[in-house]
C-alpha cells in the first residue's frame, strides 16, 4: 500500500503532526497478527520519533494528532484525559433521525472480543449529542459532539438510539467490510509547546455518503 492509502498529511511541524487517517486503517499494530499494515508503523518509517496520543477504530476515518516529541505528547495527552480537546464526527445512521439528541447512557465491555454495551450497573459515564444534517430515504447524516471519549461510544449510543450506522460489522448486520460509516470531522486543541488553539475541519462527508441506500 502506499502512503496516500493510509493517510493525507493536513499539518506538521516540530511537536505535532495532523493526519486524516484512511477509513479501514488500524492505527497501531493488530494484537493477533502483526503483519496487517498499521499507521504507527508507516509513520515510524518516516519519521525519527513519533507517539500516540489518541486513537480511531480501525474503520473510522479522518482527522487525528500525533506527537513528535515526549513534552508535545504529555501536554497533548493531558488535554485529551480532561476533555479539553473538542471533536466533531460525520455518521451516516440508519432510519430518518428526526431531531437533535443528547445521549448520557452508560457504557462497558461486554467481554474480550472488543464489544461494549449499555450498562446502568457498572457502565462508566458516556455523552453524546447527536445533530442531523440532510436525510435521505433510508438513512440520515449527523452531526455527531461526543462529551466523553469511551471506547466505541458513538457506535454504541447509536445503536441504544435505534440507529445505527449504515456500516457497522458490530453493531449491525454482520458484514466482511470493516470500514465504519464515521468520520472525525473536526478537532480542536492547544499547541502543546506555541499555547495557541488550533482547530482542524474536514468538510467533506463524500465518502461515508458513499454508503447511501
Amino acid at each position: 500500500m502506499s502512503i496516500d492509502q493510509f493517510f493525507k498529511l493536513i499539518h506538521e511541524d516540530d511537536d505535532i503532526l495532523v493526519l486524516d487517517k484512511a477509513h479501514g486503517v488500524l492505527v497501531i499494530e493488530d494484537r493477533y497478527d502483526q503483519n496487517i499494515p498499521c499507521l504507527r508503523s508507516v509513520l515510524k518509517n518516516i519519521y525519527r520519533r513519533i507517539f500516540i496520543v489518541h486513537r480511531l477504530d480501525s474503520g473510522t476515518g479522518g482527522l487525528m494528532v500525533f506527537a513528535k516529541n515526549e513534552q508535545a505528547h504529555k501536554k497533548l495527552s493531558i488535554q485529551f484525559e480532561s476533555g479539553k480537546v473538542e471533536k466533531e464526527y460525520y455518521a451516516l445512521v440508519e432510519g430518518r433521525f428526526d431531531s437533535p439528541v443528547t445521549c448520557m447512557l452508560p457504557i462497558s465491555k461486554v467481554n474480550y472480543h472488543g464489544k461494549y454495551k449499555i450498562n446502568f450497573k457498572s457502565g462508566r459515564d458516556s455523552i453524546t449529542t447527536f445533530y442531523p444534517l440532510e436525510y435521505y430515504k433510508n438513512s440520515t447524516l449527523l452531526k455527531v459532539v461526543p462529551y466523553t471519549g469511551r471506547t466505541h461510544q458513538i457506535r454504541v449510543h447509536l445503536k441504544a438510539l435505534k440507529h445505527p450506522l449504515v456500516n457497522d460489522f458490530l453493531y449491525n448486520k454482520k458484514t466482511d467490510d470493516k470500514r465504519l460509516t464515521l468520520q472525525s470531522c473536526k478537532l480542536s486543541f492547544f499547541h502543546p509547546t506555541k499555547n495557541i488553539k488550533l482547530s482542524y475541519c474536514n468538510d467533506t462527508s463524500d465518502y461515508i455518503k458513499s454508503f447511501i441506500f
